[in-house]
């Protein structure tokens, strides 16, 4: 007997030590792996295994800028039929750019105005879906709220459906993921959303072309899609998926001073030189641009 629980100490200090010098790797280890972004937070998440694949203070809050509209998307296309014909009322003629500049008394269907609300980040096409969805903005930004804590998000309070600056308007890297999960299940905002160029009509048949703010799109990398946002607070914003190799990866990034470098990192970081091998060899900077603009 003695002997017995001679063997079962020795056992038990044997686990307990291996324990110590080799601890079990937590399940979101890759969440602590650094990388060299500039971004005040980030996330991404892995949509089959629901895995934080890497993170940097994903609950941070912060103004999210024009990536609220995915958000405001989500209300829309639960509240109206995408055929809808939505009366541009005068007041949305004063929203402040980016705009497709809507003019008052024109008509257009739904799915016109939320094509130009995430190709163009248009904030009048933003308050016009919001004003014909509920009738006002306090009572659209009610159902925003509404909406985001019933998708999982509980760290984001939304005011406008544009996202211009507004003070108690912020979200947090991770609530944003979770709200690109809810986009992809409808089909129609995730073909938007990976649409480079397109032209809309009014009823009338004014034509308003639009072109994606996702210079990825534009650059061979087609995979990711997503929305940008930019304004002076907020700084860089981008919240997409990224389509590659039989998986898909939602991505949250805010508070950016290098968009494009800080996605491409994180787009390398999950894919390696999948991408960069198969791509042209140009780089994605945005430096280029004339002039800033918020969307």
């Amino acid at each position: 007997m003695k002997r017995y629980f001679n063997h079962r100490f020795l056992a038990v200090f044997m686990v307990l030590t291996m324990a110590s010098i080799c601890p079990v790797e937590p399940a979101s280890s890759y969440a602590a792996v650094g990388l060299p972004i500039t971004a005040s937070s980030a996330v991404l998440i892995d949509q089959s295994s629901n895995r934080i694949l890497f993170s940097k203070t994903p609950n941070l809050r912060r103004p999210p800028a024009s990536t609220t509209k995915l958000l405001t998307s989500l209300v829309v296309i639960r509240a109206m039929d995408l055929n809808k014909i939505v009366t541009i009322p005068a007041s949305v003629e004063k929203v402040q750019p980016s705009k497709i500049h809507l003019r008052r008394g024109e008509r257009y269907r739904v799915r016109e105005l939320l094509r130009a609300l995430l190709i163009n980040s248009a904030n009048d096409a933003a308050e016009a879906l919001a004003l014909a969805t509920a009738g006002s903005r306090p009572a659209f930004a009610a159902l925003m709220n509404r909406r985001a804590r019933a998708i999982g998000c509980r760290g984001s309070h939304f005011v406008n459906p544009s996202g211009l600056p507004a003070k108690a308007q912020y979200s947090t890297a991770s609530d944003m993921a979770l709200i690109m999960r809810e986009v992809q299940k409808y089909p129609f905002l995730v073909q938007t959303l990976a649409t480079r160029t397109l032209t809309i009509k009014s009823t009338r048949g004014r034509k308003i072309y639009l072109r994606n703010h996702n210079k990825m799109l534009f650059r061979g990398y087609r995979e990711v899609v997503g929305k940008t946002g930019w304004t002076r607070a907020a700084r860089y914003c981008f919240v997409g998926q990224i389509n590659a190799m039989n998986r898909k990866v939602f991505v949250a990034m805010l508070g950016s001073h290098r968009l494009w470098k800080d996605l491409m990192t994180l787009v390398s970081y999950q894919f390696g030189t999948f991408f960069s091998r198969s791509r042209p060899d140009r780089k994605i900077t945005g430096r280029k641009e004339k002039k800033r603009r918020r969307h």
